[in-house]
């Protein structure tokens, strides 16, 4: 008998919980119901876009202008702003805009119908801020620029590239704002990165972006011949030219040692006749002076590069 009662007991309770339950959940949304119908007042940010824009006018902020817009309505219809405050308009440029100062402009207040169709009829519009909004606009231009390759390179012991890399063109066109393009006097590759290299290049390498300007093309092909190298030397003579007449010049040494620097396959075919070596006597500027500086005005195009062991020599002035 215990038993029998202890077990309706329990019933009966557990069927109170959920008819208590029951009842927790209906006046919690009766409760939300008689809110969501109140009117209530909120502001809405508002991202406008410009489309439809003259072909050669270039919007210089990348950013998108706002407008803040205080709005009345019931709380159904405010119900989707809850977690995303904002909204985004389009405008057209040529139709909904006038052009000032190099600014198109939008007057939000005399076009307020784009709003009330953006919010619909269950939304009153209150306040806009502000009022007007403005889209600074510069011509686009295009001019061409040089390309700087960005090297960072190490060879395998005894390699080295012949003469340089080279890019397919040495210069792009870049288009943008003239105002931008303006202070664009080179344009760079990412970096190129090669370790050890020993062999041959050639590979498409991309350039680094600009900010609201367009590259054309905005890749090229990077090429290098890579060869072992070697250096030899040579002893050669110096010889001193403009001379006055009226003076005997001798200078000490004679003849100076030249180290080049050369691709194996070329090293026999750079011969000293390749190479003239000059001091200038009218590059001494008073009689305190007794060395003049040894100039290299011929060298061997099959060289990449080369060096002097001496790089002055001393000279005696004399009376003819």
């Amino acid at each position: 008998m215990k038993i029998k009662a202890k077990y309706t007991w329990g019933k009966l309770k557990k069927g109170n919980v959920k008819l208590f339950s029951t009842f927790l959940i209906a006046a919690f949304l009766f409760l939300l119901l008689t809110k969501l119908s109140q009117d209530y007042t909120q502001e809405i940010v508002i991202n406008v876009a410009l489309e439809n824009l003259e072909d050669e006018f270039v919007i210089i902020d990348d950013s998108l202008p706002q407008v803040n817009v205080t709005v009345r309505a019931k709380g159904f219809s405010l119900l989707k702003y809850i977690f995303n405050n904002g909204k985004n308009i389009s405008i057209d440029a040529q139709t909904e805009t006038f052009k000032k100062n190099s600014g198109l402009y939008w007057d939000i207040k005399n076009k307020k119908y784009k709003l009330n169709t953006l919010f619909g009829e269950s939304v009153d519009i209150l306040d806009i801020k502000p009022d007007t909004i403005a889209f600074k606009y510069d011509i686009l231009a295009s001019k061409m620029v040089p390309v700087f390759l960005n090297k960072k390179i190490t060879f395998s012991d005894g390699f080295d590239v012949v003469n340089d890399f080279k890019l397919s063109q040495d210069s792009i066109k870049i288009v943008g704002s003239q105002q931008i393009i303006d202070t664009i006097d080179v344009i760079n590759t990412v970096d190129f990165k090669q370790d050890n290299l020993n062999q041959d290049v050639s590979k498409i390498i991309s350039l680094r972006d600009v900010k609201s300007v367009e590259l054309i093309p905005n890749q090229l092909s990077v090429f290098g011949k890579v060869r072992r190298f070697t250096e030899g030397k040579f002893t050669l003579p110096v010889v001193l030219i403009n001379v006055p007449i009226d003076k005997r010049v001798n200078i000490f040494p004679k003849q100076v040692d030249l180290v080049y620097y050369v691709d194996v396959e070329n090293f026999t075919d750079v011969k000293p006749e390749d190479f003239r070596l000059i001091c200038d006597f009218y590059t001494v500027k008073n009689d305190l002076q007794s060395t003049l500086e040894i100039q290299i005005i011929k060298k061997s195009h099959l060289v990449k590069r080369m060096r002097l062991l001496q790089n002055n020599v001393e000279f005696i002035i004399s009376k003819q």
